[in-house]
């Protein structure tokens, strides 16, 4: 019982101070994008796929496209 009670105490300002900076964060998107950040909730399965995709490189079509779209001129400079 004690020793449960000492580790509580032990976690608790670490978990306070996630929640502090998790609020934070909530925070500086309300005042500067005017919204509150999004929330997704993905499966264990759809959170493996996902992570396996991000890691995954880009296959050489997919990074000429990429260059070829960044050399292009912004619409705003043909002004």
């Amino acid at each position: 019982m004690m020793k449960n009670f000492l580790l509580t105490l032990w976690y608790l300002p670490s978990n306070l101070w996630y929640k502090y900076k998790e609020w934070q964060y909530e925070r500086k998107c309300l005042k500067h994008l005017g919204i509150k950040p999004q929330k997704i909730y993905l499966s264990k399965e759809d959170f493996d796929a996902l992570q396996e995709r991000i890691n995954t490189p880009p296959s050489p079509e997919q990074i000429e496209s990429l260059r070829k779209l960044l050399s292009r001129p912004a619409p705003w400079d043909n002004q």
